[in-house]
């Protein structure tokens, strides 16, 4: 489970490492000092002890509490993703999955940024401590055929967790890649970013939708069900109407967004991510992330508009995928 990945990544970065490196100096100190030959160094034979004493016991404990933490976690942490993975194969029913799945999104969405409100208000008066969200990639295929690959898609991730640290202070934490090897059905190859798209993802492309993410986001599961934390899946698809669209989001509505394999549909994973936390279209800034219109250095091929107001940027760290902890 991620989770316990992350209490044990806590406990050496937090733990583990500041104490390695209090006894690195203190060894050399020990190393360094001078000996007092009246009491047979015994002013070194201290120092020494004292590092000694510290690092074995330090040792101990982080030894013991990272093994109850795996045990315990771990056990817990796969029982929790097995309730997980079987609600989202009952959310993946075609229609009345897609209507429980829009439901308890928008119910998760609205608690969630009801709980996140001072958050919000900090955020917008520029108290932003760190925050992090998550993100897949998921690329679909034509008849078994991927429509790119990671080497390619991976430029939207990178645009997108630039954007997000230097305005937000969010990391956005890349999950990997995932190429499923059951053939994508036409309904979810083939996106309609309209009306018809919100109501065809409680039909055969969302219920797609669902079981590939069932089974290529396993370990985020259960917190796609309660909300908090959840990852944003970015599908790379085939096509997406009107003609115009390389990327679409129906905003809090699903726990995805999808893009085209082109490079200007790579780069709108910021974009859409955006939509997904509920940032409306700006029209009036280009250079702003949310202009209609994806903008594309025509030389370097890196993505244009992505400045954000603080308002975009309070709404954002409120949002249910994004979190502390």
């Amino acid at each position: 489970m991620r989770v316990c990945r992350e209490v044990s990544r806590w406990i050496t970065e937090n733990v583990q490492q500041p104490v390695e490196n209090w006894i690195n100096r203190e060894e050399r100190r020990c190393r360094e000092q001078s000996c007092n030959w009246w009491c047979l160094c015994c002013n070194k034979w201290f120092c020494w002890i004292v590092v000694v004493a510290v690092l074995v016991v330090t040792w101990i404990i982080v030894a013991i509490t990272k093994l109850i933490t795996e045990v315990v976690c771990t056990i817990v942490g796969l029982i929790l993703d097995l309730v997980g993975f079987v609600i989202n194969l009952i959310l993946s029913i075609p229609i009345i999955g897609g209507i429980i799945r829009t439901i308890i999104n928008w119910v998760t969405e609205i608690i969630w940024r009801i709980v996140g409100l001072p958050d919000f208000l900090a955020s917008l008066v520029g108290i932003r401590l760190p925050k992090k969200m998550y993100v897949k990639l998921i690329i679909l295929n034509n008849n078994g055929t991927p429509h790119t690959d990671e080497a390619s898609a991976i430029r939207g991730i990178r645009t997108a967790q630039n954007i997000f640290r230097t305005q937000c202070n969010v990391n956005l934490i890349y999950t990997g890649v995932c190429i499923p090897q059951l053939n994508t059905p036409e309904s979810a190859n083939n996106i309609d970013c309209g009306a018809g798209g919100f109501f065809s993802d409680w039909w055969i492309g969302g219920s797609y939708y669902e079981l590939v993410s069932a089974d290529c986001a396993f370990e985020d599961g259960l917190k796609r069900v309660v909300g908090y934390g959840s990852e944003i899946i970015a599908f790379v698809v085939q096509n997406i109407t009107p003609r115009t669209t390389v990327g679409c989001s129906f905003a809090a509505t699903h726990n995805y967004i999808v893009v085209e394999p082109s490079l200007t549909g790579i780069q709108s994973i910021a974009h859409e991510i955006g939509h997904s936390c509920l940032l409306p279209h700006i029209d009036g800034d280009r250079n702003n992330l949310m202009f209609p219109t994806i903008s594309i250095d025509g030389t370097t091929g890196d993505l244009i508009n992505f400045n954000m107001s603080n308002l975009q940027i309070a709404t954002l760290r409120s949002s249910r995928h994004c979190v502390y902890i």
